[in-house]
């Protein structure tokens, strides 16, 4: 079972079969705090776009020129990707928006929020551990150099993560860097891949072994952009919730799934199915408040989403007792107001239970804690553990590198005998 993404503001497209943005990156993907060296922006469109260009945050605007079948690019200077940069971004800064246009008439097709990653004081350089000329390690992210692994080959991407690692993780995180996937599935999202938990609205299920695990694997989330990987951001904690909500058969809450309703609910971390009937979601900036048995008062507020798990949440995580979930309101949502009267009704958790059944195991016997490993696909390169996290080359260093050894290895570069290529993994030194 695959719950739909959380729809996040990254990619808006005008009309399908437009020219819409395919995927993206920096090159180099990071930039230290004080640099001045820029970076390339490369960006993949699909159709035949008129023009490609980032509107940056201090109001400039860059070009992109073609640079290849369906390719675009133009080098940002540093000074433009640290522009309002603070320890308030959390190495994540906002650069500009990427437009394409296109058509007759030259209109905006697709739009793309672009950041870069920063390293600031707050980051430690790891121990790098090269583990096969395709593949190193630090402590917590396995990194996987797979040039011909897309964003939909998750199964592949999670096998790959277990022949490195035992089966010893409860979720497995697929992030896609160099580039990050704009097309269709930007946002995160999370898969169920196997599900013991009775009382939750969901069926048993077990499909472990399709991702190379012996049995313990629950889920998978995939970052198609790498800018969402972070666990102090609610995105992370978001995803890991829909490993059990919102799938309850209660008929008031069904057509939001895999979301909630408009309701208490959705001020919490879960947030608000926006774009019916799809269960894509968003923030939920209302309060409720019963007025009469049937309606409710709505108001907006400032704030959107409360980054944290309502009292539902907890208990169908396993984590509260049903007797400490509150009642909740759900109104049947028509139209977006400030201040108005809606039709709603009170459901508690014995509703919950009537049509779900209690939580098996409940909150006493429930898994509390979980292993959560990391695999970061990247299709362009796998830099050598000889530069470490302090060097971002451009993704020609290696190669670079590698010329030049066949040179001192006598090799011919069209065909080498000595240093060879192995496709999807690296290269292969021959005695």
């Amino acid at each position: 079972m695959r719950p739909l993404p959380l729809a996040l503001s990254l990619l808006i497209t005008a009309a399908a079969n437009a020219q819409t943005i395919a995927s993206y990156k920096y090159d180099p993907f990071a930039i230290r705090t004080g640099s001045t060296t820029p970076s390339t922006l490369e960006v993949e469109v699909t159709g035949t776009p008129t023009s490609v260009r980032i509107d940056l945050l201090t109001g400039d605007t860059l070009n992109l020129t073609p640079s290849g079948a369906n390719r675009w690019r133009v080098s940002v200077p540093a000074a433009q990707l640290l522009a309002g940069y603070g320890p308030n971004k959390v190495n994540h800064n906002f650069v500009g928006f990427v437009r394409v246009t296109g058509g007759p008439n030259g209109n905006i097709t697709s739009t793309l929020n672009s950041s870069i990653q920063v390293f600031d004081g707050s980051v430690t350089i790891p121990p790098i551990v090269q583990k096969d000329p395709g593949a190193r390690s630090s402590p917590r992210i396995l990194n996987l150099y797979r040039p011909n692994l897309g964003v939909t080959d998750i199964s592949s991407a999670v096998k790959g993560f277990y022949s490195y690692y035992k089966d010893d993780f409860d979720f497995v995180r697929v992030v896609f860097m160099l580039p990050s996937y704009a097309r269709g599935i930007y946002s995160p999202y999370h898969m169920i891949v196997r599900n013991d938990v009775q009382g939750v609205g969901l069926l048993s299920m077990n499909e472990t072994a399709s991702y190379g695990s012996a049995g313990k694997l629950k889920g998978v989330t995939v970052y198609p952009v790498d800018n969402y990987i972070d666990c102090a951001e609610s995105a992370f904690s978001h995803e890991i919730g829909h490993q059990w909500m919102n799938y309850l058969r209660n008929q008031s809450l069904t057509a939001a799934s895999p979301h909630w309703p408009a309701s208490t609910m959705a001020r919490g971390i879960m947030g608000m199915a926006i774009i019916p009937p799809t269960g894509a979601g968003g923030p939920f900036s209302y309060n409720l408040e019963m007025v009469t048995s049937t309606t409710a008062h709505v108001t907006q507020v400032s704030a959107g989403l409360l980054q944290e798990f309502t009292d539902l949440d907890l208990y169908l995580m396993g984590f509260l007792p049903a007797e400490s979930v509150s009642p909740v309101i759900v109104v049947q949502w028509t139209v977006a107001c400030r201040d108005c009267i809606m039709p709603a009704s009170v459901m508690t958790i014995q509703d919950v239970i009537a049509a779900n059944g209690p939580r098996v195991p409940d909150w006493k016997a429930a898994q509390k804690s979980f292993r959560i490993g990391t695999v970061v696909i990247t299709r362009d390169r796998l830099l050598n553990e000889v530069w470490g996290y302090n060097y971002y080359g451009t993704t020609r260093t290696l190669d670079q590198v590698i010329v030049q050894l066949r040179k001192k290895l006598g090799d011919n570069g069209d065909e080498p005998k000595h240093l060879v290529t192995v496709h999807g993994v690296g290269y292969k030194l021959l005695s």
